[in-house]
């Protein structure tokens, strides 16, 4: 298997990140798009890339959904693509997870804020992807709130400490007064444990100014992130 890394490529002059090397087609927005959510945008993005998007209504949970065409399939937080769509989530400081086998050709992706990842949802949808594939998983964590910004309370660590006791002290960093909470870090340590190779970005939306950030900015845009089968 090649090398996979995060990097930046232009489509129509805009930038897009995506993992090089990884089974699948991925492709992460940045704030050079707008937003993202706005469907004059991801029909420009279907017409481009030839292929329907489809994505959910994000609830901040953990119900996966399972789509072979495009559109808008109702209330969840994943999707599994079993035709030649590309799922979609919109993110601005939450965690974009896509998933697939070793193969390319079974892939998914989830919308991880705090409340899905304590719910184990990119776990989830690898048992899922697993089931229908029977082969290796990959995952791969975009652009996201790091735990250099992400400030939490006592209470969330109290959350993640009861439900997850084993990793809590991994991925929580204290200075002075203030919590920082590492959702990239808990996500990649819950998939390694059911077996899941993970990749990172490593790029915090919060610090970037390239990217959308709603703890930075309060806004309401977003950014896309995309995965499928390659044809």
């Amino acid at each position: 298997m090649d090398k996979i890394y995060y990097q930046l490529k232009l489509i129509n002059n805009i930038p897009f990140g995506t993992f090089t090397g990884f089974p699948a087609f991925t492709l992460f927005s940045t704030a050079y798009s707008g937003q993202a959510r706005d469907r004059n945008f991801i029909n420009s993005l279907e017409q481009t890339l030839g292929r329907e998007i489809t994505y959910v209504n994000q609830v901040h949970g953990s119900k996966i959904i399972t789509a072979s065409a495009g559109g808008n399939k109702g209330e969840g937080d994943g999707l599994v693509i079993t035709g030649n769509n590309l799922g979609a989530v919109f993110t601005a400081d939450c965690l974009p997870i896509v998933l697939t086998d070793i193969s390319g050709e079974h892939t998914a992706i989830v919308h991880a804020g705090w409340p899905g990842s304590l719910a184990g949802i990119a776990v989830l949808a690898a048992e899922k992807l697993r089931e229908a594939s029977g082969k290796e998983i990959l995952a791969a964590i975009g652009p996201a709130a790091n735990s250099c910004c992400y400030e939490v309370g006592q209470d969330l660590v109290d959350k993640f400490e009861k439900k997850w006791p084993l990793y809590v002290n991994k991925v929580i960093r204290k200075n002075n007064d203030k919590i920082f909470l590492d959702l990239s870090t808990f996500n990649e340590i819950i998939l390694k444990a059911v077996g899941v190779e993970v990749f990172q970005s490593q790029i915090c939306t919060i610090c970037s100014s390239n990217y959308h950030s709603y703890r930075r900015d309060k806004t309401v845009l977003r950014q896309l992130s995309l995965v499928g089968r390659r044809i």
